[in-house]
């Protein structure tokens, strides 16, 4: 008679994302919560209605026209084009940006007076998505024109 060979089954750890053992975290927003309006009457979950539009200036490499809600901007990007003369030569290309305010874009004149710290932040945003060492000796320039700041 032939003997069976012994079969042990071992039990093996499997990850589940409903672990008993945890805690879980308290949520952040209560009911309650969610049920508030903001002051352009959206609800807690809804987002600003947006429109895009691409190509709005004609001189530019590339250009848009964007509106979150009440707020309305132009984007323009020139170049890569040759630095100027009187700057010296630089294996890395250089990146400008300006934020700029229509007179009419708030509805108390100077309040659009942070437009150099806004445009440090484009800055700081952009730097990373352009490889500025592909263009050396050019120079990008993106101006942000707000037309109506809407919050």
């Amino acid at each position: 008679m032939a003997a069976k060979p012994s079969t042990t089954t071992t039990a093996k750890a499997t990850y589940s994302p409903i672990d008993p053992t945890r805690k879980t975290r308290p949520p952040i927003f209560s009911g309650s919560d969610v049920d508030w309006l903001r002051p352009d009457s959206r609800g807690f979950h809804q987002c600003r209605p947006a429109f895009f539009r691409t190509g709005a200036v004609n001189s530019a490499s590339g250009s848009a026209y964007a509106e979150f809600g009440n707020t309305k901007v132009i984007v323009s990007v020139f170049g890569p084009r040759e630095s100027k003369k009187a700057m010296m030569y630089s294996n890395i290309g250089r990146l400008n940006c300006n934020v700029s305010y229509t007179t009419f874009a708030t509805p108390i004149r100077g309040q659009g007076s942070d437009h150099k710290d806004f445009s440090s932040m484009l800055h700081k945003a952009l730097e990373g998505a352009i490889i500025l060492e592909t263009f050396p000796k050019t120079t990008v320039d993106v101006f942000a024109l707000v037309l109506e700041s809407g919050g």
